[in-house]
């Protein structure tokens, strides 16, 4: 099946519209901050629940535990504040257990009851792998940290700042300030991590600060130095390309056997790849129940099972803590969970990468070149159709990516192909308007309505430049009109002239013509075009008899107001032609060119030698359905210029109209008399044409066919004859 395109003129206009709003699209995209906007990530949250809830989210580690401190945890030791004590029993209970790594949620800045602290500090020793949290106050541009004289800034400076192996260009975010921990505490604990949260603008918890910079060393989050402390792999060999990833490395002295990548942008933040929400995710315990089991003989098996081995995350989720907050798949979910999931994705080496700016534009330019393409046909319902094919493709594809880990950012990449698609529809909109005024414009004057709107619906059946089409052309021209313009005043002859046209064009269009050109009192005029029409050639012939007609209901009107009686002669011709815009760059017309045009102009100056009003020739008369029309054969001529003969015949009337006896007798003995003439026998033929002309005295075709039947009389006709006469004018 064939595609219909729109004019050469509107598809150039796609094609500079398609190329200035696909570069105004890349250029915002590279060059400004459109790409992860928070609609992006308000959008890919619906996503993201939906994927946890058909299981495309990330797996859960078996190796992740949660110790919780609730309102029931207080309630157990009876005091509003947190005992130090009983803290020093979960971890004595976790050493028992024997757990791989513990990271607590918790600053304990300041000193409290001292027996208490040495006991919790002593648990912490005991435990072994501690990892205690520092909590920075950090700024997006360069800046000082204001370090302070004490024993936790020290083992700050000395044990947990170091400097990673870094690649790319860097934004880190830069430490200013550091709540600690307790000096006691600091001193005894493995390692440590910052707990520093981030949200995005629209306060949703979607993205973590991994590494940052205090003055010219990193320091990670709480996550990644508890992992970092569980496959033995230290700080300055992980890899950090900035923008990019972090590659914690496999081989050498650590425990990994495939090396962990961790996606993050050029700040060092990573999409958070929680597995589920706090309710669905990761073993939890409260830590006065661990407390409980750990009493009772039937119940520690439970826990060795649900610990050991494990690494463990210790946070308070009791009401009216501050460490709550909205994440993609829930609101107001106890942030300890942050730092859970990144351990999980970490643990199973599953993180989310975000798509890049080269990436969308990667996505954004085939769309658009297929939205472009889209554009093109003539129905706008394919540019609508490949819409919203695309805008659903985009739709798929960011879910079929999500569920594979890789974000896309769907409002960035749908926002910039809607504003691609509703600019290039309005371009194209405007284009075809503009070409739809000018065919109105062009042509509502000289065809009819109906074509003009089969036109402006189907623009593609003009074929500006020239097409080849067999079709009728009618030339009409007053009878005397040199005569008459010398005799009537100008403004007068006017508008008898304008009168005189404004009817007979109506007749042309009435009968599905088109009117080609005025020239002066002549009128040319088409049959077949723009749209093709099967009967073409009926079409014309009517409309020339409806002129003949509409002229004699005329004549007495201008008899009355003392004009002159107007007649008109016309010539029809039927034959392959040439239509199209013809002219120059500036100026042209919609016409047709071509010998079956010349034709039908000598036919209509013929008419004065036969003193008939309304001569085609065989072509045309050959394309007339048979029974509708009364002609008659009126003679075989080589018009000037041509040396081939050509049949004419005069159209005089209908067959649904009857003749009087008289004109009956007329046309029945001068067709007897033609069929004579063409078989030679002129005496005959003579005798036919002579009894024609008693019938019509002043017909001059009966009169030229005597006079050429008494210079042929006698004569030796060579075997060629065909009985034609040259015609020396046009």
């Amino acid at each position: 099946m064939s595609l219909t395109l729109k004019s050469k003129r509107v598809l150039k206009i796609i094609a500079a519209t398609a190329a200035v709003l696909m570069l105004t699209v890349s250029s915002v995209i590279l060059g400004f901050s459109v790409v992860w906007n928070q609609y992006d990530f308000k959008i890919l949250d619906l996503f993201y629940r939906q994927a946890v809830k058909h299981g495309h989210g990330p797996k859960q580690s078996p190796l992740v535990a949660l110790v919780t401190i609730s309102d029931k945890t207080y309630d157990y030791f009876g005091n509003s504040t947190l005992d130090r004590r009983f803290m020093a029993e979960v971890n004595e209970g976790l050493s028992r257990l024997d757990v791989a790594g513990c990271a607590y949620d918790l600053i304990f800045a300041r000193s409290a009851d001292a027996d208490a602290d040495l006991r919790l500090a002593e648990s912490i020793e005991k435990l072994g792998s501690v990892c205690l949290p520092v909590g920075l106050t950090y700024a997006e541009t360069p800046s000082p940290f204001r370090w302070e004289r004490r024993r936790s800034f020290e083992e700050f400076r000395s044990r947990s700042l170091k400097k990673p192996m870094e690649q790319g260009r860097s934004r880190p975010y830069y430490a200013t300030k550091a709540l600690m921990q307790s000096d006691r505490f600091s001193e005894v604990a493995r390692s440590s991590g910052h707990i520093s949260g981030f949200s995005d603008p629209d306060g949703v918890n979607r993205h973590a600060i991994m590494l940052i910079k205090v003055d010219e060393d990193y320091f990670p989050t709480l996550s990644l130095a508890l992992f970092l402390n569980y496959v033995k792999v230290p700080f300055e060999k992980v890899v950090v390309e900035w923008g990019r990833r972090i590659i914690i490395p496999a081989g050498g002295e650590g425990d990994l056997e495939q090396s962990v990548v961790i996606p993050i942008d050029e700040r060092g933040r990573a999409f958070i790849p929680f597995p589920q929400s706090w309710e669905n995710s990761f073993v939890k315990m409260e830590s006065e129940d661990l407390l409980k089991y750990l009493e009772s003989e039937n119940l520690r098996g439970n826990l060795i099972e649900m610990f050991e081995g494990k690494l463990v995350l210790i946070g308070d989720i009791s009401t009216g803590i501050s460490d709550l907050g909205q994440i993609p798949l829930a609101g107001h979910e106890p942030l300890v969970l942050v730092h859970a999931s990144l351990l999980n994705g970490m643990l199973t080496n599953t993180f989310y990468d975000q798509w890049t700016s080269r990436q969308v534009l990667a996505l954004v330019w085939p769309a658009c070149l297929l939205l472009g393409l889209a554009a093109c046909p003539r129905s706008s319902w394919t540019l609508y159709g490949s819409g919203m094919a695309v805008l659903a493709g985009i739709v798929g594809l960011t879910w079929l990516e999500f569920i594979h880990f890789h974000l896309v950012p769907i409002v960035t990449v749908g926002g910039s192909i809607l504003i691609f698609f509703f600019g290039l529809l309005a371009a194209v909109e405007l284009a075809v308007g503009k070409e739809r005024s000018f065919i109105r414009n062009a042509f509502s004057r000289y065809i009819p309505d109906k074509v003009v709107d089969t036109l402006i619906s189907n623009p593609h059946m003009l074929r500006l430049g020239g097409e080849e089409r067999i079709m009728t052309v009618l030339f009409c021209d007053l009878a005397g009109f040199t005569t008459i313009s010398e005799n009537l005043p100008p403004a007068r002859l006017v508008h008898l002239l304008n009168r005189y046209l404004t009817e007979m064009t109506a007749i042309i269009l009435t009968n599905g013509g088109i009117v080609d050109k005025f020239e002066g009192d002549a009128v040319m005029a088409e049959f077949g075009a723009p749209l093709p029409m099967p009967d073409h050639a009926e079409r014309a012939v009517r409309a020339g008899l409806e002129m003949q007609k509409r002229l004699r209901e005329l004549r007495p009107i201008w008899r009355s107001e003392n004009l002159p009686e107007l007649q008109c002669r016309v010539g029809i011709n039927t034959g392959p032609m040439i239509i199209g815009n013809m002219g120059s760059d500036q100026v042209f017309d919609y016409t047709v060119v071509g010998d079956a045009v010349n034709l039908a102009s000598r036919l209509e100056g013929a008419n004065k030698k036969y003193n008939t009003r309304l001569m085609i020739s065989e072509y045309t008369q050959q394309a007339l359905p048979p029974g509708i029309f009364r002609t008659r054969v009126l003679d075989v001529i080589k018009v000037k210029g041509k040396s081939k003969p050509v049949k004419v015949f005069e159209v005089y009337g209908e067959t649904c109209f009857p003749l009087t006896p008289e004109d009956e007798m007329y046309y029945v003995t001068y067709q007897k008399a033609m069929e004579l003439y063409f078989a030679r026998h002129f005496d005959s033929a003579g005798e036919k044409f002579q009894a024609a002309l008693s019938t019509r005295p002043d017909d001059p075709a009966s009169g030229e066919m005597l006079n050429r039947i008494r210079n042929l009389q006698g004569r030796d006709l060579p075997p060629e004859w065909d009985g034609s006469v040259s015609l020396v004018d046009k």
